[in-house]
């Protein structure tokens, strides 16, 4: 009965004139942003009670130290390490949905001041939007739109002098990998998928450009595509690389694939250079506010010699002490 109730009130709503909603007049706005879908966004104030519908903004409000402003959030919170570290009471917070669908319900609910929703549920922003609900859609597929969602919830929840740190911090720690990767030769470096490592990251990823900014060429650079590519055990000894990198929360080991008697013969098998990026933490290969820490860690790898893994684990402990207020255990920062 509720849920007709307030499926009749949804409906209700969806019929009011769109001067009824609560985005502010731009003309008289104090804030007025274009999101990353171009569109545009007004506030009278900056917003305290905000619905982040994946875990990307979730990550860039605690950063920015917006955790007390996050009312609701994405689904399977308590399988974000960092959640339980930073902020735990968001694991008691409501869940919203997940990437692919959004519950309005749910979301109305909360009376948010703003909704901030990848651009991948972009069909539910005309709904909120009728329902007066104040929506910032963001789509953070590289470091430079990653900067800019930054930026925009910044200004949006004012907090634009914490974004503005963050992003320096990026371009510090960026100008120190490019002395730390000088070098005529760099190594070859496969980055094999989430679920398999029969799946390569072509050029068109994040994870391609992560590598070349580490210092490495991307073994699987001549793939199309911006998604993990499917490929053979022959085109791995074609690529033959130096140097084989495991994604955090990969389904499989380095000792599986150092066991595949398919591979024996890559160089990064043969050397015993099969690297797995931390599990404990956040996805650093990702476009996420720690996505530097994962260039980082793949330079320390590559380049010891200039950048040893001791100063990495300073600079980790160092970044969430400054910008998510945790201290971590030096145990959770491998290789």
């Amino acid at each position: 009965m509720f849920k007709r109730i307030l499926a009749a009130l949804l409906c209700a709503v969806m019929l009011i004139p769109a001067a009824a909603c609560t985005q502010a007049p731009f003309d008289t706005a104090s804030i007025v942003i274009t999101d990353q879908a171009g569109r545009n966004v007004a506030l009278d104030e900056p917003a305290e009670k905000v619905v982040s519908c994946y875990y990307i903004s979730t990550y860039a409000m605690l950063s920015l130290g917006l955790r007390d402003s996050i009312a609701g959030l994405e689904k399977k919170a308590n399988t974000r390490p960092i959640y339980q570290m930073a902020a735990p009471e968001l694991l008691e917070k409501p869940a919203v949905g997940t990437m692919k669908e959004l519950n309005i319900e749910a979301v109305a609910a909360l009376e948010p001041d703003l909704v901030i929703m990848p651009l991948k549920l972009a069909d539910y922003a005309e709904t909120l939007s009728s329902l007066g609900i104040l929506t910032l859609m963001v789509n953070p597929e590289n470091h430079e739109d990653l900067c800019e969602m930054l930026t925009l919830i910044g200004q949006a929840c004012g907090v634009e002098d914490k974004a503005e740190a963050l992003i320096k911090y990026y371009d510090k720690q960026l100008k120190a990998v490019a002395k730390y990767t000088k070098k005529s030769t760099k190594p070859t470096v496969y980055m094999g998928g989430n679920s398999s490592y029969l799946t390569a990251a072509p050029s068109g990823m994040y994870q391609g450009s992560l590598i070349e900014t580490a210092g490495g060429i991307n073994a699987a650079a001549s793939l199309e595509g911006d998604y993990w590519t499917e490929v053979s055990y022959e085109s791995i000894l074609a690529m033959n690389p130096d140097v084989i990198i495991i994604p955090a929360g990969a389904a499989y080991t380095k000792d599986d694939l150092l066991a595949d008697k398919e591979l024996a013969s890559v160089k990064a098998i043969k050397n015993k250079q099969v690297y797995a990026m931390p599990s404990g933490l956040e996805e650093w290969d990702s476009p996420i506010p720690s996505g530097i820490l994962g260039v980082l860690w793949l330079t320390s790898v590559l380049n010891a010699d200039s950048y040893s893994f001791a100063d990495f684990t300073g600079d980790v402990q160092d970044f969430y002490s400054t910008f998510y207020g945790v201290s971590v255990d030096a145990a959770l920062i491998t290789k």
